[in-house]
């Protein structure tokens, strides 16, 4: 039903006939069906092609970081074989001899004794070198 603007109505019987006209607008008829399938459709292949925009960056984020990771370990494995030749004893003796250190002798070693702490009556003991208590 076709609504004639040119005759005077009411805001209210003039909403009611725009409401009308507005339903037989929307009525889908077989073209309308075609068309809204087509846009249902594309934006399903958009939101497809996002997500596997997304998930390849994903995967691109992910190779990097396990390249990284190869890279750590390697580096790791290096510091470690670093560490162990310089513990080693040979490593060690070489090293003190390029600084100009030689074993220790005899005479050279100072021996403390530990005498057991005096109750609450009696006098501390001064802990002295065998060489002092000696003289």
């Amino acid at each position: 039903m076709a609504v004639n603007f040119n005759q005077r109505l009411t805001p209210l019987r003039h909403a009611k006939a725009r409401r009308r006209d507005l339903v037989d607008y929307i009525r889908l008829d077989g073209s309308r069906y075609l068309l809204a399938v087509i846009v249902l459709l594309c934006l399903m292949s958009m939101i497809a092609l996002g997500q596997t925009g997304v998930v390849a960056t994903k995967g691109y984020s992910i190779v990097a970081l396990e390249r990284e990771l190869v890279e750590l370990k390697r580096e790791r494995g290096q510091l470690q074989q670093q560490y162990a030749e310089a513990r080693s004893l040979d490593r060690i003796r070489v090293r003190a001899t390029e600084l100009g250190l030689r074993p220790m002798d005899l005479a050279q070693g100072h021996y403390l004794q530990i005498v057991q702490m005096p109750t609450s009556g009696e006098q501390p003991v001064a802990l002295l070198p065998d060489a002092a208590q000696n003289e």
